[in-house]
């Protein structure tokens, strides 16, 4: 250890310079503990000094000395996040004044102190300027600081149905679905609750979705009849260029997850002028659940349109088409880091008992089963 003269603590910012010595040691600070060992920092500006606060001065010393034998001469950390002391930047950061208006929003929450925003006439452009280029400081923790966290985000995915557990192309079907351009969009306000172990949380919460069935043949025409859902191939001199059904629903679900990530990431832009800006990400790990839903129908409607000797036009018509108004049924999620899919399928049939589509092989209407694949945003 006494041949150990010095270490090397780094902290690299995007401010400005401050200076101490010759050209060599313009941005550098050195302390002397005694005659044999210094502190040395690197910096760029000396209100960065001041975050070293968020630093576990002691852990770090503590490492150090761990680390050093007697054969080391020089030692350079660079590993500054794992000192980042946790405790104290959560509460620093989780501070309120009474007056501050919080706004969040999924995982973004933003802080406003209107005293301070008003007194911007009264700052240079120098210092207002300044809060551009602060530092965020970022960390990683086991548990969640919210016993339930708010998010917002959406389903994009592809609709289609099955019938007696077959898609209804294999038999060739008027009331076949083509996959691509049959869109399924959710908008939903989700909560996640944790249940006991860090491991185990609840999503729930409520959304409005919209399912949209493209017919594979364009020339298959969606009508209302006296007695159930029709599919009719329209003839000439009518040819079809696209024709769907399409349903709106609102929604409430719940989906118990497990989390395997090592946490969640929280990243922290540096409060200034009246602004905190926090960004919180949630998706950092492997994940799976699976859980339910349940729907009501707010609309629906039909739209075809078609070239009536060689002129385009569309017919859309709105009404409830025997759909069920109520719908129901299971959700499977998985996802890694930021990415996440889902699974929907619907236990009850889209159409009304005896009012769906009639099956030529079979004599009887055909029982439909929605089912949804998509990537949650």
């Amino acid at each position: 250890m006494k041949q150990t003269s010095a270490f090397l603590l780094s902290t690299v910012t995007t401010f400005g310079v401050f200076a101490f010595g010759g050209s060599n040691k313009k941005d550098t600070v050195i302390i002397e503990l005694d005659k044999t060992s210094k502190i040395v920092i690197i910096t760029k500006d000396k209100n960065d000094l001041a975050s070293l606060e968020n630093y576990d001065i002691n852990r770090m010393l503590k490492d150090l000395n761990a680390r050093l034998t007697d054969s080391v001469r020089y030692m350079e950390i660079n590993d500054s996040t794992s000192y980042v002391n946790k405790k104290e930047v959560e509460m620093k950061n989780r501070k309120i004044d009474d007056d501050e208006v919080r706004i969040r929003l999924s995982g973004l929450e933003v802080g406003i102190d209107p005293d301070e925003v008003d007194d911007w006439d009264d700052d240079s452009w120098e210092h207002r300027k300044g809060w551009l280029g602060r530092k965020k400081i970022t960390y990683r923790t086991d548990t969640a600081v919210d016993k339930t966290s708010y998010h917002f985000n959406i389903d994009l995915g592809i609709n289609n149905w099955l019938e007696d557990g077959q898609f209804p192309d294999g038999s060739n079907a008027p009331y076949s679905v083509k996959p691509l351009g049959s869109w399924y969009v959710a908008l939903n306000s989700v909560n996640r609750t944790q249940i006991g172990n860090p491991l185990f949380f609840l999503e729930w919460g409520l959304g409005i979705s919209w399912y949209n069935w493209k017919m594979q043949d364009a020339d298959v025409q969606i009508t209302e009849g006296t007695e159930m859902i029709e599919f009719t191939e329209v003839a000439a001199p009518l040819s079809g260029i696209k024709s769907k059904l399409t349903a709106s629903y609102l929604n409430a679900q719940v989906v118990p997850m497990f989390n395997f990530s090592k946490g969640r990431k929280k990243i922290v832009n540096y409060e200034s002028l009246g602004f905190k800006i926090r960004r919180y990400d949630y998706k950092t790990g492997f994940r799976f659940g699976a859980g339910g839903y349940v729907g009501y129908r707010l609309g629906s409607h039909t739209k075809f349109r078609f070239k009536d000797n060689g002129d385009n036009q569309k017919d859309k018509e709105s009404d409830n088409f025997f759909l069920e108004n109520f719908r129901y049924g299971v959700r499977g999620q998985v996802g890694w880091k930021g990415v996440e899919l889902f699974v929907m399928y619907d236990l009850n049939d889209v159409f009304a008992s005896g009012r769906g589509p009639f099956n030529p092989e079979t004599g009887e209407n055909s029982a439909l089963n929605a089912i949804t694949f998509g990537i949650t945003l």
